[in-house]
């Protein structure tokens, strides 16, 4: 049997969408080499004027429809009958193919539907705008800022979430489908990519809602974890652990500062009535010394830290070579350009960029594929438990990123393992966070110091489909769950790791936290904009962004094994995760537009692409400028003449401004109702106790009722995927530590009591 190369080889898809965020799915699953056919509209996509198209679009044929007629719809039907996926992003009411259509065309097909608000509700036919999205869900309000109110963020991370989340359950429904032999459609929503990206702070309890409104410091959150200005540049400083906070008092010579009783609990759980205190000290310590001699001596003490740079900059960065994240691509429309390569590594079956974007129409008039013989289940027809069920995953991580792969799985419907050290989980500090980053899995505690805790890993790892871990390189080795010894134990295991910068390379075993990456990348430069400061944003987009490659190449991997019956390595890092929550603006090449133009308290990018302050609440606006003459007239007085509105005009400028105050006075509800009814774009921008009550996201069934033994009840993200033929329901709240120890040891393992208990004794489990 010829095995395949990459891990989606042979597999067929139609993509019938435009913008980010289809697009951009259907990217990463072409890559890993699925032969993707975009079905463009007479005039093209949409996106076809930024220059992320250029990323988003590779490795396609492009194929003009016009599906508003029966003969394009017909090519589109045609397309389905031999396709694999079709990936859409059809308003709710308003496909150009219905369900029942496309079943009847091909009943194998799985259609992942990409709907950008979800796909029912009073703003479910809003135009596919990925701000107005990130103003309904939360982003905008989290982002912190020096004034009060919701800051604009300068990437789309709405469209981008919903992409990597999208590719993920795509691999998910095709491995359920080799094993049924039945197709299904899953609804990935744009509002669902922004709560992927959210999962740790979109949560409603009283506590929750007391740490949301402490200390907004758009510079980072705690006094250890933050950016700091040397004498001549900025750095970021990640004191992640009491590790790294002791080594740091230690090298800025205050060790004092340790047993200072004002910084107890550092670093996450000092009171906030110190933080200023803290900052103060740090600061006028770091202001004495150049940025490079900061980053030398924290480096030379193994504290954290990275310097601000610019995305340019960190193109040349070694180590991005060393991913191969820098490719140089000749574009047929601009020429020689540089892009972010494949942001997963696939080890037995790596993907790689198979062309440039393609122009409009390129693959002619694109003959349908020749359908193959019907596949033939293998297994039973499930109904319910996610297209996983079945899947036993076993994690060995902490933090955020890590848990939000296992947690993506757990999503999926996989029986996800936590297991930790008697110490636990370093972020179980933040409890409200935990609960989001390790939603739907089960418990087991190990002490890893004693001699039989080796045995009990082993026995998992034989019962184990994945294994996920964020260590260090070389930590995994010291604890024996390495990939190389675990896969001659169970060759079918698929084993994802999370690295800061991969495994390797000039920087492999740094550490690394998300605002490094944030750092490094260019992003916090970018959202301050030239000549400001650097913004940290709140968002953690780069852990996000790995759990998510990550979860997408294990399951990516889960579909190969399908095929070949082995296991294989999958690595991702917040390095890659960085560029490829910034794709659309990791290209470079002659005549590349300004895109690292953030400001500070940035409102947005011009006075009808901006939020507004309402009497009772906050909006977000996004329409051409063309439209201000009614969008003026609409809320002018009779005797007021309104400032022109230039194409270049500053979201602060006379147009804004005087927009500002003339909607400051009015209720949110009748300016929406008002710009509806003209038929322009705008939508609330809500703040997380918002979403709680909104009746559209409650329409969408994307939050979960959970209850915890030391919170009670409180409610938080839910499942984000919608399959329908093999829906998951969550059946459970992040563990305790070893919440279900043994049970797992006697269900999965058929540990006896006796085995238990000398376990118990022995201290590899707790007593």
């Amino acid at each position: 049997m010829n095995e395949p190369k990459r891990a989606l080889a042979g597999i067929r898809i139609v993509e019938c969408a435009q913008d980010i965020a289809a697009p951009y799915a259907a990217m990463l699953l072409a890559e890993q080499g699925a032969e993707v056919i975009k079905v463009e509209p007479p005039g093209g996509d949409r996106a076809r004027a930024l220059p992320g198209f250029h990323v988003w679009n590779r490795s396609k044929r492009s194929a003009r429809a016009d599906l508003a007629t029966e003969a394009g719809r017909e090519k589109l039907r045609s397309l389905c009958r031999a396709a694999d996926v079709l990936v859409t992003d059809w308003v709710p009411g308003q496909p150009a193919l219905t369900e029942a259509e496309l079943a009847e065309a091909n009943p194998d097909l799985i259609h992942c539907w990409m709907p950008p608000y979800g796909a029912c509700g009073d703003a479910a036919d809003q135009p596919p705008v990925d701000d107005l999205v990130a103003a309904r869900s939360g982003l905008l309000a989290s982002q912190w800022a020096y004034r009060e109110g919701p800051t604009f963020l300068v990437i789309p991370i709405a469209s981008y979430g919903a992409a990597m989340l999208a590719a993920g359950a795509v691999c998910a429904a095709l491995v359920e489908r080799r094993r049924s032999g039945r197709g299904q459609r899953l609804v990935v929503s744009w509002l669902a990519g922004a709560f992927a990206m959210q999962t740790g702070s979109v949560v409603d309890h009283p506590v929750i809602q007391r740490v949301m409104t402490m200390q907004r410091d758009p510079l980072g959150p705690i006094p250890v974890y933050r950016l700091f200005k040397a004498s001549d540049d900025w750095l970021f400083i990640a004191c992640g652990n009491p590790t790294f906070w002791n080594k740091l008092c230690l090298l800025l010579e205050r060790p004092e500062l340790v047993s200072d009783e004002r910084f107890d609990g550092a670093p996450w759980a000092i009171a906030p009535a110190h933080w200023d205190e803290l900052k103060s000290v740090i600061q006028g310590i770091v202001a004495t010394h150049p940025q490079e001699e900061w980053l030398r001596r924290l480096a030379e003490a193994d504290i954290p830290c990275a310097p601000v740079l610019s995305r340019a900059e960190f193109l040349r960065d070694p180590q991005i070579h060393h991913l191969g994240m820098r490719q140089e691509i000749d574009d047929p429309e601009l020429g020689r350009t540089i892009q972010m390569g494949v942001p997963v590594d696939l080890r037995a079956t790596p993907g790689a960029i198979q062309c440039p974007a393609p122009k409009l129409g390129d693959g002619g008039e694109v003959e349908p594929w020749e359908i193959t013989p019907r596949r033939e289940s293998v297994g039973a027809h499930r109904t319910s438990g996610g297209p996983l069920a079945g899947t036993v995953v076993l994690d060995f991580t902490s933090y955020i990123a890590g848990p939000a792969a296992a947690t993506a799985l757990a999503l999926a419907g996989a029986d996800v393992i936590k297991v930790e050290s008697p110490s636990g989980d370093p972020f179980r500090a933040f409890a409200f966070g935990f609960y989001g980053w390790n939603q739907g899995k089960r418990g087991l505690a190990l002490d890893f110091s004693k001699p039989g805790a080796r045995e009990v890993v082993d026995d998992l790892t034989r019962k184990a489909d994945v294994l996920v871990e964020n260590l260090r390189p070389g930590a995994t080795r010291r604890l024996g769950i390495d990939y190389e010894r675990l896969a001659n134990l169970n060759p079918r295991l698929v084993y994802g790791s999370i690295t800061a910068f991969g495994s390797s390379g000039p920087r492999g075993n740094e550490a690394g936290f998300d605002p490094l990456l944030q750092s490094r990348s260019g992003l916090m430069r970018a959202q301050g904009g030239h000549g400001h400061d650097p913004v940290y944003l709140t968002c953690g987009v780069c852990d996000y962004a790995a759990g998510l490659l990550c979860a997408f190449g294990i399951e990516a991997a889960l579909f190969a094994r399908e095929r070949t019956g082995r296991g294989q390595h999958v690595e991702t890092s917040l390095a890659q995760a960085a560029m490829a929550v910034q794709s659309g603006e990791f290209i470079f090449y002659d005549g590349r537009p300004d895109m690292e133009n953030g400001g500070p308290d940035l409102l947005g990018r011009h006075p009808l692409q901006r939020g507004y302050a309402c009497h009772d609440g906050w909006i977000f606006v996004s329409a051409g400028v063309e439209r201000w003459c009614e969008v003026s007239k609409m809320f002018g007085g009779e005797a007021e003449t309104p400032p022109s509105l230039s194409p270049d005009e500053s979201a602060d400028g006379p147009a804004g401004q005087w927009l500002a105050r003339n909607l400051g006075g009015r209720t949110r509800a009748e300016v929406l109702g008002r710009l509806a009814a003209a038929g322009i774009p705008a939508a609330p921008i809500l703040g997380i106790p918002e979403l709680f009550q909104d009746a559209h996201i409650a329409g969408n069934d994307l939050l979960y009722d959970a209850t915890a033994p030391s919170w009670g009840e409180f409610r938080q993200t839910g499942t984000l995927v919608k399959y329908d033929r093999t829906p998951v329901r969550i059946a459970r709240a992040a563990p305790q530590r070893g919440e279900h120890g043994e049970e797992i040891l006697r269900t999965l393992l058929g540990y006896s009591q006796q085995r238990l208990a000398v376990l118990r004794a022995s201290g590899v489990i707790p007593g």
